[in-house]
């Protein structure tokens, strides 16, 4: 089976600094919803860019279905919420969809459905002031809306839930299953662990640039116990 992301031996090291990511490897099936986990400068940022080819990596190598992370083919379906999204700021939510959808090959009909449904399942159809005027939150929500366009078949979120109120969380998590249901891929880094735990097939943790953990939520996690204690667990003895 052609992976939908295969990492063998990758290892990114900043000028004047250590190594970021240090050898790892990582498997992720088409339709796998996979979320990768470690505490703040693990390297989890450093991991998204590299695999979708916004960074060069020092060692190892990365596919996406197949093919190279960095042949620009290899990201046609792919879409990115990044931890930081910005848009023009002068641009109202549904101008700002509405450009995405064009650079990504919508129009007519179908792009006005699709924006019209998914800022009403972001809470964002009646907004119509400009970007600057958005709150953290409703600047997610709009990043969230704009990386479900075109229906991709990689989905990859770097930490999705910040910035969102608990309805924000369950609307997030209903997407997310949705697509997941309708055959997409999903990769995700978060810090809110039961979200991962109630919507990832697969998880790796990794801690100083070093892979700690991965498997499947059944697997790493225990009866009796949840993914929080498990990580934290991990990671306090990686560091003892």
């Amino acid at each position: 089976m052609t992976r939908a992301v295969l990492v063998r031996g990758l290892g990114k090291k900043y000028r004047g600094s250590g190594w970021a990511l240090d050898s790892v490897d990582l498997d992720v099936k088409p339709g796998e919803t996979f979320a990768l986990l470690g505490p703040n400068g693990a390297g989890k940022t450093t991991f998204v860019k590299c695999l979708l080819g916004l960074l060069k990596p020092t060692s190892g190598w990365v596919t996406l279905f197949g093919l190279p992370a960095s042949d620009p083919r290899s990201r046609e379906g792919t879409s990115f919420v990044p931890e930081a999204p910005r848009f023009p700021d002068y641009l109202t939510a549904r101008e700002v969809m509405k450009l995405h959808g064009r650079l990504s090959n919508l129009s007519g009909d179908d792009l006005n459905r699709q924006v019209d449904s998914l800022l009403e399942s972001v809470d964002l159809i009646d907004a119509s002031k400009p970007v600057r005027e958005f709150s953290k939150g409703m600047i997610r929500r709009l990043a969230i809306a704009q990386g479900l366009l075109g229906t991709p078949r990689l989905l990859v979120l770097d930490e999705p839930s910040a910035d969102l109120d608990p309805i924000g969380r369950r609307n997030l998590r209903n997407q997310l299953i949705e697509r997941r249901e309708q055959g997409a891929t999903i990769v995700l880094n978060s810090h809110l662990l039961s979200e991962v735990e109630r919507i990832c097939d697969h998880v790796a943790i990794i801690h100083r640039g070093r892979m700690v953990a991965a498997g499947s939520i059944e697997e790493l996690v225990p009866r009796g116990q949840d993914l929080e204690t498990v990580f934290v667990d991990l990671i306090t003895a990686a560091d003892s």
